[in-house]
């Protein structure tokens, strides 16, 4: 019952500010958007996760990027992903917590480097399997 109140408090917020959670739009498929990088894992349920993107650092180059991510998760299911980011002794996070499947964009400065968490709600004691689609524009 709390689960369903949940979603739908989390229905009528998006209703209210216009966002569509992706799942139920049934809007993304990742193996359209010609992701360049695939890497499948899985996670302990309701715990935060350091590299969930399959690397414990990332040290960029030189030059900035934009990275565009496409992440399948089970159905009924939120990832709250945080990526840290660090450069030149200044940190700044880009947090994305929709439910469900979700594409989403992340830019990094010259010179940075950074971490990817996340947490993966779903019954407690388990693992839960997911996939991430990765591309730099």
């Amino acid at each position: 019952m709390k689960r369903t109140i949940f979603v739908l408090i989390g229905v009528l917020a998006a209703m209210l500010t216009g966002i569509t959670p992706a799942s139920a739009a049934s809007a993304v498929d990742c193996s359209a958007g010609g992701y360049t990088r695939v890497y499948n894992s899985y996670v302990p349920t309701n715990m935060e996760r350091g590299a969930i993107d399959g690397r414990s650092y990332n040290i960029g180059a030189n030059l900035a990027y934009d990275y565009e991510i496409c992440l399948d998760i089970p159905d009924g299911e939120t990832f709250s992903i945080e990526v840290r980011i660090w450069n030149n002794g200044t940190q700044s996070t880009f947090v994305d917590n929709r439910p469900g499947d979700k594409v989403f964009r992340y830019s990094l400065a010259p010179n940075s480097f950074w971490q990817v968490y996340g947490t993966l709600t779903g019954p407690g004691s388990t693992y839960l399997y997911y996939t991430w689609h990765e591309k730099r524009l």
